[in-house]
């Protein structure tokens, strides 16, 4: 059979179909043919459909969770806007740009999000249709996963005023977001090492000293206070060594300061806790020793607050933070480090001990992390008792100043060191500009030198805290 013959039979049937007498048939066909042409013309409309659907949810969830890293920004429908445009520009397969509406819970905890566009239609114009609007939804949640947070917080006298002032209503502001408006949380605890030129751990601990050099310590009408000398025995200053490895010696400044009592000892002083002296021009003045201005806790700063899972506990802390003494910053983080390490669990007692803290390093769901904070450079000198004792008694391997401050900076390098070794996040700030030494050292010391903030003035602190507890809290989609 030729090719002819073959496709004239072919359409035989169709000739026999058009020649029928009832005169429908070509009419029939004719809306058929539209019909199926509709039908397919609407599928490709519907999968363009499809298409926006998808690349509009996606690019919202996309936003939300790039802008839920700054919940606490002032301006968070700026941050979600900027990124849906960078992930759903307009025009996509003819659409219009995306209209975003946001909302942000009370507790700036949870933003929910809507976005509508609308999509031009081809064949389903034919059915009156021109086009179809396209909505997406997204909320975005901030949970708190598992988090032993140490604040080594800066106290010494150069705080003194509004700079502590700002540090206390900034570190308010990082507790109040992980707390998410909460009086608890679960699996969130927070403690508060304040530092100076010695670190405070409390008179509690009073069995973690050295028992025989605290039997030598006269303490006159006053008692000590919970101040603690450096560990640096075989560098434990710088290790997590607990009291069963080695005992720490009670700190107790001498009285080189216009001394009024002979040889030192403070139990000359009067019963009333006052002590007479006479002044540059030989007039009788008086000052007491029961405090941190004179006498054997001088300079010796506010007790740390034991990691708890109590807002108002660690806040009434941070408030009750007094700017007093010099600047010894690896003292306030190896104390930070002892605060957090799994080799002290069953020591610092209160909640800590309750819930079996610090937890082993890396336990699943659960971080550790330290904030550390000052305003100045590591000093050493003559003048000032630390838990060093002064720069002449050479504890610090040397009785020069400018390498005391440098084994002082290498011992801090040190603790970063470990602690990063361990997994402990480390966030640094520098704040009032301390110099170009110590930022360095700060940013090398910060996990990462994301985690390192400089802090010109005071007003940024509210800020850098809010990124901060931003940074320490994780997102999830939630619907």
């Amino acid at each position: 059979m030729s090719y002819r013959t073959r496709v004239s039979s072919l359409f035989k049937p169709l000739r026999r179909f058009s020649s029928e007498e009832s005169g429908m048939t070509l009419p029939i066909i004719a809306v058929s043919f539209f019909m199926m042409a509709g039908f397919v013309g609407t599928a490709v409309d519907i999968a363009r459909i499809q298409l926006v659907q998808s690349k509009l949810s996606y690019s919202l969830d996309a936003a939300g969770l790039a802008a839920g890293a700054t919940l606490n920004a002032a301006d968070y429908n700026t941050e979600v806007t900027k990124y849906i445009n960078v992930n759903y520009p307009a025009g996509y397969l003819g659409s219009s740009a995306a209209d975003v509406g946001i909302t942000l819970s009370d507790n700036n905890n949870t933003l929910n999000m809507t976005a509508n566009t609308t999509v031009p239609t081809t064949f389903m114009n034919i059915l009156g249709v021109s086009q179809v609007t396209v909505t997406a939804s997204s909320q975005i949640k901030r949970t708190t996963s598992g988090l032993e947070l140490a604040l080594v917080l800066d106290n010494t006298g150069s705080m003194a005023g509004t700079k502590l002032n700002s540090l206390k209503t900034a570190a308010n502001t990082l507790v109040g977001i992980l707390f998410g408006g909460r009086s608890t949380t679960n699996n969130l605890w927070i403690g508060l090492v304040p530092f100076s030129q010695a670190v405070n751990i409390g008179t509690s601990h009073s069995s973690w000293m050295d028992s025989a050099y605290f039997s030598t310590l006269n303490w006159g009408p006053t008692s000590w206070m919970g101040c603690v000398d450096a560990h640096e025995v075989d560098d434990r200053d710088i290790a997590d060594d607990p009291p069963s490895v080695a005992t720490f010696r009670a700190y107790y400044s001498p009285s080189t300061d216009n001394r009024p009592y002979p040889n030192n000892n403070y139990s000359q002083l009067n019963a009333n806790k006052w002590v007479t002296q006479r002044d540059t021009e030989g007039n009788p003045t008086q000052y007491s020793i029961n405090g941190t201005s004179r006498g054997p806790n001088k300079s010796c700063p506010q007790q740390v607050q034991l990691m708890t899972a109590d807002q108002s506990t660690i806040t009434n802390a941070i408030n009750s933070m007094q700017a007093v003494g010099n600047t010894h910053i690896p003292l306030g983080l190896s104390w930070g480090w002892r605060m957090i390490s799994p080799r002290w669990r069953g020591l610092w007692g209160g909640e800590m001990d309750a819930n079996a803290l610090p937890l082993d390093y890396n336990t699943p769901h659960m971080n550790k992390a330290i904030v550390l904070l000052t305003d100045g450079a590591n000093t050493m000198d003559n003048t000032n008792y630390t838990a060093y004792g002064y720069l002449s008694d050479g504890r610090l391997g040397t009785t020069y100043s400018s390498q005391a401050v440098n084994n002082l900076n290498s011992k801090l390098t040190s603790l970063c060191t470990s602690l990063k070794s361990n997994n402990v996040y480390i966030y640094t700030i520098a704040l009032g500009n301390p110099g170009t030494s110590i930022q360095t050292l700060l940013r090398n010391c910060a996990t990462s030198p994301l985690y390192y903030f400089n802090s010109p003035s005071e007003s940024d602190l509210q800020t850098i805290f809010g990124a901060i507890a931003d940074s320490l809290s994780n997102l999830r989609i939630s619907q």
